[in-house]
């Protein structure tokens, strides 16, 4: 394969020599083949061009030219395409071909997830259906016609409205679907099966009806409830904070158990994987039900930023995906609490995206070069992504900003654009520098900013010094521009002044007045940009008691409890009172109690590990588990009190208040667990046993996990014999058991591969269990390295069948360049066998090869 593999490159773009006026697709749907007929109308735009049309693992069965049946002689067709040399200047071209879903485990393209047919085409699947130009800036009206036996599969749904349905086919139907609204081929989406839905409507601001459909497997309509909940609360948002009205007369949604994404756009007829439609309390923890709400709106926020707005090239992914993300940020703060909201994206941002940001693999979030376009959808085109918006958000302010979006939906509306596009409606209203602000587009790594401060005679002098890191081929970078939210305090915690700075130079400096003594900094409020602050003697304390910005509250806490944990991991004996005092004053403050269970949050090995320039994972571990256990130890009566006062085992309700105080009491219990007493244990074998939540027993068997292996094994064949025929739920005993901070978990995760439930081409399995090991560090990472061997023997072995799902698991190596040398040299051994394996895809080879470099 590593001879074989071509890099594509940003630089390389050119328009598309055809256009495509229309699509009329027409899909028998067999048991054992489906056949496809393809009529096209096209527009030649380059007078020398040949039509060239990708085609992937296509059975060519006739090539039809404006009524002519061509001869082989005059088309070439080979692996990737289809060419057709000397056409006019416009042409119909029908093309009938044959594939077979039901052999395609990649799950691109057209396949089969259970007894659903269904699609995914992003980035470059609609090649595996027919012959098409399959790239997204040429877009086309398509019109859908899917023909199927009526018994096994009632429902047929295609992009747009219904038009036509077809009774004249003896035991088979049909249904032809118009998609008025010009898409790229991406976008397209088939499904058919017998399906279970529910159904509701929503009325636009202009008095459109909108018929509103949830599609689901037998017997589960009854979870979906949520799901449709949320999609006409984002529905009502979009109006309501953007102006944006939905397009068509009915909006699909389908779940579908194998799925390589979260969800898919295609206009009209999204395609979900079911752990983000499917809820219910005895079933769904508060976090999925969040999850949903998010990925619901993601995907319906989409039919404007990247349906009726799309990209010219993927280069361009972020255009729709940062900018999406940004959406269903705000969508989910306005909906839940802005507070925890905030933290938890700056959380999942720090430990996936800024892990990715210090790897071989780091990127900008508009890449240069790929060579399969499926390993950049990162975190640093989504959540980074997301995190340049919000920075445009912060210079242009609320009311600019959306006067810009306006401008930019009226100017581009039906076309594949740029991010500079984008970029050129934020700068018509916003007054900032923005060929220097582009930067946060074409440089990777995360940028630090060192923090120096003077005080005398009552002028505060701030000096902040800016480090980009280099490129990962070692060429230096220039400094970022971005807003920094600072706030100064007095002693009391009253804010004295508070101010966006913006900052543009490797180093500046920016003076205050008028203060009879140093004032406090509070930096980096809300997040404001995606920096690594290094800021030395800082008083936490003070902050975790008075900053007034819940971002900063938190952040302090946080950095206060890694200091801390870097001197038990030089000092396993050392004084850590003053921390402790520090945590007994979060305990008693009268605070959200969600925002006060994150507060209480210790910090993860995950950001510890992105603090040290060489990671060895032992001690990092051990002074964990030695401040958790002094928490614990110190505050036992106070956490149960507050366990028990928030603790209310039937009560099963959504409201904000409800989930707060689950969040509140179950990170109680988890710091309790450090203790590993009977007591605690009792008390979650208790929780697991009466409370209704999926919450509730989740957080109680990983306790149980954690510090009674007896009681941990009852309570788990309980749960397995309850919920074994619910693949969502089996999902969460996988990342239960394979998260295990107990002895032997890699055995334990190699005998679950046996398991009747577990499937290795389901890829939410696959995550759960073989994804969530390579997050196990302590194990993984283990000093024999057989976690590394397990893992590279998994991807070698599910590359052959989704390749995918292979990538995705080899990012668990992205540490290697950070490791201690034992730990390296194990890891050299295991990714150069993965490397030199024969037909390893390039997907995974794109991954490991640079991992290795």
């Amino acid at each position: 394969m590593s001879n074989e593999v071509q890099e594509i490159f940003l630089k390389d773009y050119k328009k598309p020599s055809f256009t495509i006026e229309s699509v009329n697709l027409t899909f028998e749907l067999f048991e054992e083949e489906t056949n496809v007929t393809n009529i096209m109308k096209f527009e030649k735009l380059d007078e020398s061009a040949d039509l060239v049309l990708d085609a992937q693992e296509l059975e060519l069965k006739e090539v039809v030219l404006d009524g002519e049946v061509l001869g082989s002689d005059r088309y070439t067709h080979d692996e990737e395409t289809l060419t057709i040399s000397n056409v006019p200047q416009e042409f119909t071209l029908e093309i009938r071909n044959r594939i077979y879903p039901q052999k395609n485990t990649e799950l691109e393209g057209l396949y089969k997830s259970g007894d659903i047919f269904c699609t995914q085409c992003e980035p470059e699947g609609f090649r595996r259906i027919t012959p098409y130009l399959d790239r997204p800036d040429v877009m086309s009206i398509f019109t859908t016609t899917v023909i199927a036996d009526q018994k096994k599969y009632p429902i047929l749904l295609a992009n747009g409205n219904k038009v036509h349905c077809h009774e004249s086919f003896n035991t088979r139907h049909g249904v032809t679907w118009h998609d008025p609204h010009p898409k790229p081929s991406y976008l397209f989406a088939l499904v058919a099966g017998d399906l279970d839905f529910i159904t509701d409507s929503f009325v636009t601001a202009s008095g459109n009806d909108v018929e509103l459909n949830i599609y689901v497997d037998k017997g589960n309509s009854d979870k979906a409830d949520h799901a449709m909940k949320s999609l006409i609360n984002a529905m009502k948002w979009d109006e309501e904070k953007y102006g944006r009205e939905y397009d068509l007369d009915i909006y699909n949604i389908v779940a579908v158990d194998s799925f390589n994404m979260g969800a898919m756009e295609n206009k009209g007829l999204n395609i979900f994987n079911s752990a983000y439609v499917l809820a219910d309390a005895d079933t769904a923890t508060d976090a999925n039900f969040m999850g949903i709400e998010s990925v619901i709106a993601h995907e319906y926020f989409h039919n404007w930023t990247g349906n009726r707005i799309t990209c010219r090239n993927w280069f361009q992914l972020t255009l729709k995906e940062g900018l999406t993300v940004f959406r269903d940020q705000c969508f989910s703060a306005d909906m839940n609490s802005s507070e925890v909201q905030r933290i938890q994206d700056v959380k999942a941002l720090r430990e996936r995206q800024f892990v990715e940001d210090a790897s071989p693999t780091a990127h900008p979030i508009q890449p240069k070069s790929y060579i399969s376009m499926n390993n950049f959808y990162t975190a640093t085109v989504y959540e980074k992504g997301a995190e340049v918006i919000r920075m445009l958000h912060t210079l242009l302010g609320e009311e600019n900003y959306r006067k810009a979006t306006d401008l930019y939906f009226e100017t581009f509306d039906g076309q594949a654009v740029r991010t500079d596009d984008f970029l050129w409606a934020m700068k018509e209203y916003g007054e900032f520098d923005l060929e220097h602000f582009k930067l946060w587009y074409d440089q990777s790594g995360t940028p630090s900013l060192e923090v120096e401060e003077n005080y005398a005679d009552g002028k505060y002098t701030l000096t902040l010094t800016q480090n980009v890191p280099n490129k990962v081929d070692g060429s230096l970078q220039k400094a970022m521009y971005f807003p920094l939210k600072i706030a100064l305090m007095d002693k009391t915690g009253a804010v004295a002044e508070e101010k966006m700075l913006i900052i543009s130079k490797e180093s500046e400096s920016f003076m205050f007045e008028g203060f009879e003594e140093k004032p406090v900094l509070s930096i980096n409020r809300d997040f404001s940009a995606p920096v690594i602050i290094k800021h030395q003697d800082v008083d936490f304390a003070f902050l975790m008691q008075h900053d007034t910005n819940s971002f900063t509250k938190y952040e302090a806490a946080q950095e206060f409890a890694i200091s801390i944990l870097f001197k038990l991991m030089e000092d396993i004996e050392s004084d850590i009172s003053e921390y402790l005092e520090a945590f007994g004053a979060l305990l008693e403050l009268d605070t959200d109690l969600s925002y006060k269970a994150l507060l209480l949050e210790l910090p993860s090995i995950s950001t510890l590990m992105q603090k040290q320039d060489v990671v060895d994972f032992e001690p990092l571990y051990k002074a964990k588990d030695k401040l958790s256990y002094e928490v614990a130890k110190k505050y036992e009566a106070k956490l149960l009190k507050l366990y028990f006062q928030n603790h209310e085992p039937l009560n099963s309700a959504l409201d904000s208040k409800s989930i707060a105080k689950r969040a509140l009491k179950n990170r109680v219990l988890s710091l309790l667990s450090a203790l590993e007493s009977k007591e605690i244990a009792a008390v979650a074998k208790e929780q697991y046993e009466h409370s209704l939540t999926m919450t509730d027993r989740i957080t109680a068997l990983d306790v149980l996990e954690s510090i009674d292996a007896e009681l941990s094994e009852i309570a788990f064949n309980d749960f397995y014999n309850r919920y074994k025929n619910n693949t969502l739920v089996m999902n969460k005993y996988f990342a239960l058991l394979a998260a295990s901070p107990r002895e032997g978990v890699l055995d334990r995760v190699m005998a679950l591969q046996n398991d009747e439930v577990y499937d290795e081409k389901v890829p939410n399995l696959v995550r759960s269990l073989i994804g969530v090991f390579a997050r196990n560090y302590k194990y993984f990472h283990a000093k024999d390295g057989y976690g590394y061997k397990f893992l590279s023997d998994k991807i070698i072995e599910i590359d052959k069948i989704n390749p995918q799902m292979a990538s995705a698991l080899s990012g668990a190596f992205k540490i290697y360049p950070k490791m201690i040398e034992s730990n390296k040299k194990l890891m050299k051994a295991t990714l150069e066998c993965i490397v030199s394996t024969q037909g390893i895809s390039k997907n995974t080879f794109e991954i490991v090869s640079k991992i290795l470099k």
